[in-house]
């Protein structure tokens, strides 16, 4: 016994080995196997036998069948020697290695050895995120395994493993792993199971590589072994076979074949304690009984050990093993998947310079998987494909699982109203029947655009026009504003206002109300405005306005009408004038007058030269002209004298004639008077002659 307990502390301190191979991203073990001669384990499809030993008990005879029992692989093996590799050594999903043999007790001990392998790599799970690791691996199903990073910093990383019945905490700091083993049936487990290596943290993500073993089975059974060792032995009645590692579903019912008796496991609730039913194969009810998660129940009505993994109250479903006689058929579970779509858009009315973005949601919300799934976008008249997608495939969507969000995006080609048609998606059900379905009534998309705007203004004097001059008072502005389009359905502004730049020499409304503008509509506005001074007034205007899906706008139009009320001007400006030609003698004589004797003698000459080539040749001088002209007024001043001094002799008669005679007078007085008087008069006309 003493002896036997060293080789077990031996053999303790020998199964360590594997975790530091499997530090290093090495392999995953189940260790301390012991088997007698002719006894068997099963590990996933496989079955491992002692099946013989030398003489000398320091090599054994390993050898590994299939599930039909056929021999894969065999080998003797010493202790310590090279692991045999299963199936073969080109592809080895795991080996077998001899740890000791004990020709004491007739066993051996051996262990079951898998390389580890990269599930996923750069898995960046967010704080507080979660990722499940596949359903299946290298095709073998694996435990529901979820991996949650509860938080997070700059080198290190807290996270929660969730396995089927248990959850483990660990902190993982950058750099390093860590390494979970998975519990199988009775002591035994494969250890790393679950590898994490932490390759980058920051405080709010972290980043993996996920392993796991090459052949992930979770399925591991001690059982006895045939004679020799050569075949298998015949199925008995003991529950030791794992014949069910799956999901079941509250109101289901698995059929089971036991070596020709059938019956019926039906789920009746889902809870921590999960009621389960056994009917016989009239479907008459055996026995019902309740299984705690985590722990089996073993049957006496049937050959049956349930053993629940987890549960899920929200799907209503169990993860659980069933374990029978070697040799029990199971019949699968048929489900069907109830594919469901729906489509929303960005928007449900856009312009046509806009782009719609199209949602598509699939989900899977029945109990059955959904293959080859297939969607294909709808593209409705009056629009073209905007973006390199339109059709999504996906080979498999499990259960109460959906497609990420697909988008696609289309580009209006015309306005009008449109639909947007049912998404269609095709797939395959669990039967392998080709199913449709699509996203029911279609949408209503409506597209609009913004007519081409014009905006106008004029002033009134007298007439309209863009300019006017203007001294009143006050002045008449007119505004015009028109939509040129072709729908005036779709094609519209609402809620416009026209705001005017009015500069302070105006005083009047600067924001005029538009309305409403359809296509092929024009409104015109008028007001009155006070001239405050006299300036070049210049009005401008905003237009400000909604599209017809709320968008607001604003155009500017510049320089629309000129108000002058400046005054006219006097402009002073310098004129050279030139004399007539009747006033240059006049002008010369002037001009001559007022200049020095040199200069008059320089433009007399000047003068003379000009002149002289206009006057007629000299032909002499005609003296009776000259002469008859003197005679003239010599006998014209004479007859005039003569006239004169007989008016005035007249009138001197006639007075002297008045006169009545005085004795004793002096005559000759008077005619001195007349003579003096006749002598002024002679005077005077001389004076006037000169």
């Amino acid at each position: 016994m003493k002896k036997l307990s060293l080789i077990m502390m031996s053999l303790l301190i020998f199964s360590l080995v594997p975790y530091a191979e499997s530090a290093s991203v090495g392999k995953a073990s189940i260790d301390q196997i012991m088997l007698g001669l002719g006894e068997s384990a099963t590990f996933g499809d496989y079955k491992i036998q002692f099946a013989d030993v030398d003489q000398s008990w320091t090599q054994a005879l390993i050898k590994v069948y299939a599930k039909d029992g056929s021999l894969v692989t065999k080998g003797l093996r010493p202790t310590g020697y090279p692991p045999l590799p299963v199936p073969d050594t080109q592809n080895p999903i795991f080996y077998v290695r001899v740890s000791w043999i004990l020709a004491s007790n007739q066993k051996i001990l051996i262990s079951l050895e898998s390389d580890l392998e990269l599930v996923q790599g750069d898995v960046n799970i967010t704080k507080n995120g979660e990722y499940s690791l596949p359903y299946k691996f290298n095709d073998v199903v694996i435990p529901a395994i979820k991996i949650k990073v509860t938080n997070t910093y700059d080198n290190k990383a807290d996270v929660q493993i969730k396995l089927p019945y248990e959850t483990i905490t660990a902190t993982i700091f950058e750099g390093d792993h860590h390494g979970v083993a998975y519990k199988l049936n009775g002591d035994f487990q494969y250890s790393p199971y679950l590898y994490l290596y932490l390759k980058n943290a920051t405080t709010s993500y972290a980043v993996f590589d996920v392993y796991l073993p090459k052949y992930p089975t979770t399925v591991f059974q001690l059982g006895e072994g045939g004679t020799g060792g050569t075949t298998p032995n015949t199925p008995g009645a003991e529950p030791t076979e794992l014949v069910y590692n799956d999901i079941m579903y509250e109101g289901e019912n698995l059929t089971i074949d036991i070596n020709g008796t059938e019956y019926a496991l039906g789920l009746n609730t889902v809870g921590y304690y999960s009621s389960f039913t056994l009917f016989d194969e009239n479907n008459n009810p055996l026995k019902s009984f309740e299984v705690k998660k985590g722990t089996g129940y073993e049957l006496s009505e049937a050959p049956l050990v349930v053993e629940l993994i987890n549960y899920e109250s929200m799907y209503k479903r169990v993860y659980l093993r069933l374990y029978a006689p070697r040799g029990t058929e199971v019949a699968p579970i048929v489900r069907d998947p109830k594919i469901e779509v729906s489509v929303s858009t960005s928007s449900t009315e856009l312009l046509l310079n806009d782009e719609l973005l199209v949602f598509i949601n699939v989900e899977n919300s029945g109990r059955g998987r959904a293959d080859n799934v297939n969607v294909v976008a709808s593209i409705p008249t009056g629009f073209e494909l905007g973006s390199k997608i339109g059709t999504w495939s996906l080979n498999t969507l499990n259960p109460f699982t959906e497609m990420p969000v697909l988008v696609y995006l289309l580009k209006p080609t015309q306005v009008g109203k449109y639909e947007l048609g049912p998404v269609v998606v095709t797939y395959y059900d669990e039967r392998g029947i080709k199913r449709k379905v699509d996203s029911g009534d279609p949408l209503s998309i409506t597209v609009y655009t913004i007519p081409k705007l014009f905006v106008t203004g004029e002033a009134f004097n007298g007439t309209w026009s863009t300019y006017v001059h203007t001294q009143e008072k006050t002045v008449k502005l007119k505004f015009t504003i028109s939509a040129e389009g072709k729908d005036s359905e779709y094609e519209f502004i609402k809620n416009a206002t026209l705001q005017l730049t009015v500069p302070d020499s105006l005083d009047g409304e600067t924001k005029l109300y538009v309305g409403d503008l359809k296509a092929g509509e024009t409104k015109t506005l008028e007001s009155d405005y006070a001239i405050l001074k006299a300036s070049n007034s210049i009005i401008s205007a905003k237009l400000v306005y909604q599209d017809p899906v709320g968008n607001w706008h604003e155009e500017n139009f510049g320089n629309l009408v000129v108000v002058n009320s400046l005054p006219p001007a006097v402009e002073i400006k310098e004129v050279k004038v030139y004399p007539e030609p009747e006033e240059l003698p006049s002008y010369v004589n002037t001009t001559l007058a007022n200049l020095d004797n040199e200069s008059k003698v320089e433009l007399a000459e000047a003068l003379k030269n000009i002149s002289v080539s206009y006057l007629p040749p000299e032909t002499g001088v005609n003296w009776w002209p000259i002469i008859a002209i003197l005679f003239i007024l010599v006998s014209a001043v004479l007859g005039y004298n003569y006239v004169d001094l007989k008016a005035k002799y007249d009138k001197a008669l006639k007075e002297l004639g008045r006169k009545k005679r005085r004795p004793g007078g002096l005559p000759k007085k008077e005619a001195q008077v007349l003579k003096v008087e006749e002598t002024k008069t002679t005077e005077t006309k001389e004076e006037q002659q000169l």
